[in-house]
């Protein structure tokens, strides 16, 4: 039988990116080391390790002697690109020119470090924290500072014995101690000059005749602006410490009496005034009375008929109510009286004599 007919394959689109054999060849080995050595050429560089081998040596040198390392970035001898030119001597020389200048004027601007050495005691006290009660270094051993344990104590170097704040501050003294050494408190308080606003004496009397020494005392604090504080024990001295840094930071109004805004609160305020009347006396009697002008009208026949008011009661209510307030018309009132007495003694006197006579 014939063979048949072979039929053509189809042709299949051609790819415009398909590389010819030489190229796919080129293409697979792998890209060539800049680094290898080969035996004409020496080890290819990069363009800032070329520009920095072109450098001369004294160059170098001096970058090393100057300490370029530390200046700024921008000061700093940077490679160039290849083919570029070196650096210039007279770059050099303005940058640390420039650099020199800025390192002056640095040290000028900046304080100079304080020497813990030099540093007063006054000077310690603003770097004081405040929340701590301050204590001198010279209280240590004190038998005061074992009984303060309501409020944290540190050990600080400062003028004043005490701080409890920025313009508070106290000395302590015994008067054991003033008796022995009475220049002492007098060269404490010139060193506090003007530094605080409230200034406190905390003196602890440990001796038994101590009314001319306290005398002195007082007067030497009035004459200085100070607050002249009594302790009896050294548990005392330690509540006082504790209770002004305590209170440093809040006002007089926690201590002042507050003013009642309710009437039968106002009115009893005014009625406990009186001796032994307290504020269920003062509700008897309003309720009895019912006006404050009916209370203080009353005489004392119906003030003793209140049920709970004695008789010391009524008579102080009725000597509060119709005592005069001044005392110079209370005197003239009471020689008014003395004269009206002697006048009726003397009339009576007088009648006596003339029944006499009769």
């Amino acid at each position: 039988p014939a063979p048949a007919p072979a039929t053509a394959r189809p042709s299949l689109p051609v790819n415009p990116y398909a590389r010819s054999g030489a190229a796919a060849a080129a293409s697979s080995r792998p890209p060539a080391n800049p680094y290898a050595k080969t035996s004409s050429t020496a080890p290819t560089r990069s363009a800032p390790a070329a520009a920095l081998a072109r450098r001369p040596a004294q160059d170098l040198s001096r970058r090393q002697a100057d300490g370029t390392k530390g200046w700024p970035r921008h000061m700093q001898s940077v490679p160039e690109a290849a083919g570029a030119t070196d650096l210039s001597s007279s770059r050099h020389d303005r940058a640390r020119a420039e650099q020199r200048a800025f390192d002056a004027s640095a040290a000028a601007a900046a304080p100079s470090p304080s020497v813990p050495g030099n540093v007063s005691a006054r000077d310690q006290h603003i770097a004081l924290q405040p929340h701590v009660l301050h204590v001198s270094t010279k209280q240590r051993g004190n038998a005061v500072l074992n009984h303060i344990r309501n409020v944290p104590f540190s050990y600080s170097t400062m003028v004043p014995d005490y701080i409890f704040s920025p313009n508070r501050c106290a000395l302590f003294l015994s008067c054991k101690y003033h008796n022995l050494h009475p220049k002492y408190i007098h060269r404490r308080i010139s060193e506090l000059r003007t530094d605080f606003d409230l200034r406190v004496l905390l003196c602890l009397v440990d001796i038994e005749d101590n009314a001319s020494t306290l005398l002195g005392l007082n007067k030497l604090c009035v004459v200085n602006n100070m607050t002249l504080i009594l302790a009896w024990s050294n548990e005392e001295a330690a509540r006082y410490l504790e209770t002004f840094k305590a209170y440093e930071s809040k006002d007089a109004s926690s201590i002042q009496r507050r003013e009642q805004t309710h009437f039968a609160d106002q009115v009893a305020d005014v009625l406990t005034a009186a001796r032994s009347v307290n504020k269920s006396d003062s509700a008897q009697l309003m309720s009895q009375f019912g006006t404050l002008r009916g209370l203080m009208a009353a005489p004392m026949d119906e003030l003793s008929l209140c049920p709970g008011i004695g008789e010391k009661k009524v008579r102080r209510l009725y000597e509060a109510f119709h005592k005069p307030f001044s005392s110079v018309q209370a005197r003239k009132r009471r020689k008014e009286k003395e004269e009206a007495a002697a006048k009726a003694k003397k009339k009576k006197n007088n009648d006596d004599e003339e029944d006499l006579f009769m």
